[in-house]
């Protein structure tokens, strides 16, 4: 019975799609044993971009150097177990036993994936409130909502937006203002514009937000028509993710109130830690 247990276990976690965790803009992290329960991420140090003339006979002026926004994260064990009663075992239901078991194998992931989209799914707010009843911190370093329009820069007064103007859905149209975006809101600390590039839609599963996603970035004509040879400038240019635990509530129920819920995420720039 042991061994049965632990070959289904093993197999079971394999074939569990771990969407988020999969994701190339979510960054594994570990926290050693013995080094406690807290770590602590910090943005890199910046430094000026361009450099300052320097007058005949003077010294060369002296670079700003600008510490960013830090993060302190914590770690939480989540578990469950099942009863196999004595009644169960007198009756024989050995298959049903073993279905309980096997299928306890995907409660921990399925909770990862659970807490890892509720990073998106409650990106406007602050905190929320999990299925265990628990306040759950969301914010950024520098105390805001993952998505807001007045985020601030630790050495320069200038603030920046994360939230698509007109909160639109999905379109060619909404995908540019998002686009813009990026050329408009990506700053290092000191207030200097910095090139960020986005590679990742990421969609709930509503079936128009994902089919008007696959119709923009796959689309083609064809070779006879009056639009032959005419080049996709989206083919290719981003990965779909479709993730169907962003449109819930906090205990995983079906929330539809988010089901046009997108993002355009640049992985490279990701500070998005699991």
């Amino acid at each position: 019975m042991t061994d049965l247990v632990k070959r289904s276990f093993l197999k079971k976690q394999k074939n569990f799609p771990k969407i988020m965790r999969d994701a190339e803009f979510v960054v594994s992290d570990t926290m050693p044993h013995g080094t406690g329960d807290t770590k602590r991420f910090a943005e890199r140090v910046t430094r000026n971009q361009y450099a300052s003339t320097r007058p005949e006979g003077s010294v060369s002026a002296m670079a700003q150097v600008q510490y960013g926004w830090e993060k302190d994260a914590t770690a939480y064990t989540v578990s469950l177990e099942i009863s196999i009663t004595k009644r169960m075992r007198d009756a024989g239901k050995n298959q049903e036993m073993l279905d309980q078991i096997t299928d306890l194998s995907e409660v921990c992931p399925n909770r990862m994936e659970l807490d890892l989209s509720h990073r998106f799914t409650f990106a406007w707010s602050t905190s929320y409130t999990t299925l265990d009843g628990v306040s759950m911190d969301v914010t950024t370093g520098d105390g805001k909502a993952l998505i807001a329009t007045d985020h601030q820069l630790t050495g320069s007064a200038t603030t920046y937006s994360t939230q698509i103007t007109g909160n639109v859905q999905f379109s060619k149209g909404g995908l540019e203002i998002a686009e813009k975006s990026f050329v408009e809101n990506s700053f290092n600390n000191l207030g200097e514009k910095v090139p960020v590039k986005a590679d990742t839609i990421m969609t709930t599963d509503d079936p128009n937000t994902v089919h008007q996603v696959q119709e923009l970035i796959q689309s083609t004509a064809d070779v006879v028509s009056s639009n032959a040879g005419t080049h996709n400038v989206y083919r290719s240019a981003y990965k779909h993710v479709i993730n169907p635990r962003v449109a819930t509530t906090s205990t995983g129920g079906v929330d539809a109130t988010k089901a046009k819920y997108w993002f355009l995420i640049a992985s490279s720039a990701s500070d998005l830690y699991f």
